[in-house]
Formats: structure tokens, C-alpha cells, sequence
């Protein structure tokens, strides 16, 4: 892993990009959540695709997905959710990945693990995953999935530059984490006080917004 020293975007997408690899919903380091100590979610996708199911009742697929040992395997659950409604998903769903890379970033199950304390490429420099996430500045971070107009920007990082802004898709990820890397700057600067008054806050100004 690198640390970024540009005012270009920060473009990722897939987990296993060497530097950028981290900011992926798919990339697997493990975290919990205080609301319920008890629960490991593999990834930020389990996170994701397991509070979609539990928004719509669906108990039997939700311990599925965090049965299941891919994010491949948890997309494709979060599609079977029933009783789904698209509506009520938009009014909710930023909020839950914001939540989500919160934790991600400040509740690892482990913290050993490789995959959050990782070593700088070319160097023996060892950093979490939040400090790779601060050390991002102000930098814009997008996910240049060139399959997804939702939480990417529907084009790959390679054309992003080129196609022009006005094309790009609503890359809702790439959004939820600048506003992590806000939260957590925050709570630096305070010792950390209010993160949980905080989050919570903006998750439900977030829910009055869709």
C-alpha cells in the first residue's frame, strides 16, 4: 500500500489493487459494531448486504450473508432480499455504508490482522487502514467501477479523465468515504469525543434527504 501526495482523484475499485485496495467494499477486513459486539462482518459489503436484509425483515438471508465467505457471494444474496423496495432502500442505504466504512475503519476485529495493519509499498513502514484513509488529504475519491453508475462512476479509472464529469454516475461510495475520512479527522482533532453522536446524526439527516 501506498500513501497518496496529489491533488488528483483517488481512483480505486477492485480489493486487490495494491494502493488503493483498501477503500474497496469488498476488501476483506474483518470489523464489529458496538449496536451488537457479537457479529464479525467480514467486509463492508457483509455490512452493507446484511442491514439490507434486516431493513426488510429478511432474517433468513441476512444470516446467510454472514455465512457466506466472499462479497461475491453477499452481492449476489443482497439481490434476494424479500420484500425489497427500491424506494425505501434509496432513503436508507447511504447511511448503512456510511456506517458500514466507519467501523471498517475504526472497529477492526483485530488488530493483528494484515489487512488492517499494512505495510507501505517499497517500504517497512506499517500503517492502519484509517491513517492510509486520512493520509488521503482532501483528495476526491471515486470508485471507478466501470460497472456501476450507483456507487461508482460507471468508467474506469483510465477513462475517467476523459470522458468529462458531466458523464460520471453518482459514485455514492466515493462519498461515503470522504465523509468517513471527514468523521474521523473530527474526531482526531477532539480525542475522539461525539463520533457516535455524530455518525448517528448524519445518518439520520441522510435518511430525511432521499
Amino acid at each position: 500500500m501506498s500513501a497518496a501526495s496529489s491533488s488528483s482523484p483517488v481512483y480505486f475499485w477492485r480489493d486487490t489493487e495494491p494502493s488503493t485496495g483498501y477503500l474497496s467494499q469488498w476488501y476483506p477486513c474483518a470489523f464489529t459494531d458496538d449496536a451488537d459486539p457479537s457479529i464479525i462482518y467480514r467486509s463492508a459489503e457483509h455490512y452493507m448486504m446484511y442491514h439490507k436484509a434486516q431493513l426488510f425483515a429478511d432474517h433468513a438471508v441476512a444470516a446467510e450473508i454472514l455465512a457466506a465467505p466472499h462479497p461475491r457471494t453477499v452481492k449476489a444474496l443482497g439481490r434476494k432480499v424479500a420484500g425489497f423496495s427500491d424506494a425505501v432502500w434509496k432513503a436508507h442505504r447511504e447511511a448503512i455504508v456510511r456506517r458500514g466504512n466507519l467501523l471498517k475503519f475504526t472497529r477492526p476485529a483485530d488488530v493483528r490482522d494484515g489487512r488492517w495493519l499494512v505495510k507501505l509499498h517499497g517500504t517497512e513502514e506499517e500503517v492502519s487502514i484509517r491513517e492510509l484513509l486520512l493520509r488521503t488529504g482532501e483528495r476526491e475519491l471515486v470508485e471507478a467501477s466501470p460497472m456501476d453508475r450507483i456507487w461508482g462512476i460507471g468508467f474506469g479509472a483510465a477513462k475517467a479523465g476523459v470522458v468529462g464529469r458531466e458523464k460520471w454516475g453518482l459514485n455514492l461510495l466515493g462519498k461515503a468515504l470522504m465523509d468517513v475520512r471527514e468523521q474521523l479527522r473530527r474526531d482526531g482533532e477532539s480525542g475522539g469525543k461525539g463520533a457516535k453522536e455524530a455518525e448517528n446524526a448524519k445518518q439520520e439527516d441522510g435518511a430525511d434527504q432521499k
